[in-house]
C-alpha cells in the first residue's frame, strides 16, 4: 500500500534532520518534493486500478495483503497451505475445486518465487499467473518506488483481462 510509504516518509525526513541537523532543510525540501509527487501518483494509481476492485484472485504466498486491500481485490485462497510451506498436489486440487465454486481471474506470485504452483493452478483453472515485482528491483520496470507501483498496476490490469 503506497499510502504506508507516505506515512513513513515524513517522520523519516524529520529523523534524518535530527541526526544530521546541518542538512535538515535539505531533507525537508526533498521530503516535500517527494510527498507532492507521491500523492499525485497515488491518485493516478487508484484511478488506473479502479477496474480491479472486486476482482477475485488467488495468491501463491500471503505477500500481497496490503496491496490487495488497497486495490480492493478479493483474495479467495492461498496456494501455500501455511506461509512458506510448498503446496502439495492435494492442496492445489482443493484450491482448484474452490475456483469452480468461486471463479477467479488470476493467481499472483512474487518474481522471486518459483512459479511452479502458480502455473499448475493457472493451466487447470484457465486463468493467468501474474508475477509481481514485490519490491524495487523485483523486475526490470521496478527501478524505483514509482516504477514499482506503475508496473504492479499494469501487470494486474493485464492479468485481469
Amino acid at each position: 500500500d503506497p499510502r504506508n510509504i507516505a506515512r513513513v516518509a515524513g517522520p523519516m525526513a524529520a529523523k534524518l534532520g535530527e541526526v544530521d541537523p546541518a542538512n535538515a532543510a535539505y531533507y525537508q525540501a526533498r521530503y516535500k518534493a517527494f510527498a507532492e509527487r507521491w500523492n499525485v501518483a497515488i491518485a493516478r494509481w487508484e484511478k488506473e486500478a479502479a477496474p480491479l476492485r472486486g476482482v477475485a484472485v488467488l495468491v501463491q504466498h500471503k505477500a500481497f495483503t496490503y496491496l490487495i486491500a488497497w486495490l480492493g481485490l478479493k483474495e479467495v485462497a492461498a496456494l501455500e497451505p501455511k506461509p512458506g510451506i510448498e503446496p502439495t498436489t492435494a492442496h492445489l486440487s482443493e484450491v482448484l475445486a474452490l475456483t469452480q465454486q468461486q471463479p477467479v481471474k488470476m493467481v499472483l506470485h512474487a518474481t522471486y518465487q518459483s512459479d511452479r504452483a502458480s502455473q499448475w493452478i493457472a493451466e487447470r483453472a484457465k486463468i493467468r499467473a501474474v508475477a509481481l515485482p514485490f519490491t524495487v528491483g523485483g523486475d526490470d520496470a521496478a527501478k524505483d518506488l514509482f516504477g514499482l507501483f506503475d508496473d504492479t498496476i499494469q501487470l494486474l490490469l493485464k492479468g485481469a483481462q
